[in-house]
Parts: C-alpha cells; sequence; structure tokens
C-alpha cells in the first residue's frame, strides 16, 4: 500500500447518511483521518468547525479537509479518489477489483433466498 501523502479531516453530522458514506469510503481504503462529529462537539470546536467551513465557502456536510488546501463538501468519491491519487471506484470495477462486501453485491430482499434444493425445510 503507497504511503498516504495528505492529511485528511473530516467534519460530520453524527446523524448524517453521507457523513457515514464518507468514513466507510474512507476506512475501506485504509485512509487515516481526524474527525469530529458538528452536533456532538462542545462550543468551542463547532465555532472552529463554523469558521473553517465559512472561510471556504462551504454550507453542508460532510466536509472534508485534504492537507491544508484543497476540500470536498458532501460524499463525492470520485473527486476523494482524485485528491488522494486514487484510481476511481469505476476504474476499479473495470478492472474487477472491488473492495465492497458480497451483501453490496448481491442484495436479495430478506425472505425471497430460495434454499438449495432438496433443503426446503417442509416435511414429506
Amino acid at each position: 500500500m503507497a504511503e498516504q501523502r495528505v492529511t485528511v479531516e473530516l467534519y460530520t453530522l453524527s446523524t448524517c447518511p453521507w457523513s457515514r458514506n464518507t468514513r466507510a469510503w474512507l476506512d475501506n481504503r485504509h485512509i487515516a483521518y481526524d474527525f469530529v462529529d458538528y452536533d456532538l462537539a462542545g462550543e468551542d470546536m463547532q465555532r472552529h468547525i463554523q469558521e473553517e467551513m465559512v472561510s471556504r465557502g462551504a454550507s453542508a456536510f460532510p466536509f472534508v479537509k485534504f492537507g491544508d488546501a484543497d476540500f470536498i463538501v458532501g460524499f463525492n468519491p470520485d473527486a476523494f479518489a482524485r485528491l488522494l491519487g486514487l484510481p476511481k471506484d469505476a476504474e476499479l470495477e473495470a478492472a474487477g477489483e472491488t473492495d465492497r462486501p458480497a451483501a453490496d453485491v448481491v442484495d436479495a430482499p430478506p425472505g425471497d433466498v430460495a434454499a438449495p434444493a432438496g433443503e426446503s425445510g417442509e416435511e414429506d
């Protein structure tokens, strides 16, 4: 695995699905990051986050800083990959490489999974 060359800071909301998706995307790629859930932070930290975001014209979560200059607002895997020097998800899928768990690849609704032949569970 290549050495990570940029620091990543992530400001999120604990209730935001896009914030959770961003953390999962970074975790799945073993990207180190610092994060703060804005809504769970103290007043001083919230003020710091507000100042940081306002100074960059950002007003939504997740807010992801890459080093001192670059940032992304929202869940944008292609932009994350570009700023981290990683291949885009579509490029990995085209090459047949994916790190998604099988449940994401084959997503059958509960109760619609057929039992293997001869194992229906019914008495004859």
